[in-house]
């Protein structure tokens, strides 16, 4: 396995888990009174733990193969990257066309604030997975 597609799947895997965690805890204590403070302290601690999380791995990625982790994309890899940014973008592009949508329709702004997050992490689990199929198919 590449270094690069072993970071998609450090990418992958870190923001399933983080932000999974942070939109099940949202949910689960979400109070209309409370929501603003609440995601507030949920967001910070959940951008630090995906730092601390994603950075660790890289970290025990480029010490098992430092070879690669400083060799620069080949023409290949740079085409996997660009294949997977541009289903990123058409992913994140629906989902904040729909959500403005939903703000047109009167929903809670903070409701559509971390549903704008979760487009976000849509958009990058899109991208990494994407990475991953290419990878692994050879592409």
């Amino acid at each position: 396995m590449s270094f690069r597609e072993k970071s998609a799947w450090i990418a992958l895997t870190s923001y399933g888990l983080v932000f999974g965690a942070y939109f099940i805890l949202l949910a689960w204590s979400w109070d209309e009174r409370y929501g603003l403070g609440l995601s507030i302290g949920l967001m910070v601690a959940a951008v630090v733990a995906l730092i601390a999380i994603a950075a660790a791995l890289t970290i025990l990625a480029a010490i098992t193969s430092p070879k690669e982790a400083n060799a620069p994309a080949d023409e290949r890899e740079q085409l996997i990257d660009l294949k997977a940014e541009r289903l990123s973008s058409y992913a994140l592009s629906t989902c904040v066309v729909l959500l403005i949508g939903a703000l047109l329709i009167g929903w809670n702004g903070l409701l559509v604030a971390n549903l704008l997050l979760a487009s976000m992490v849509i958009a990058e689990l899109v991208k990494a997975l994407a990475q991953i199929i290419a990878y692994r198919r050879g592409a």
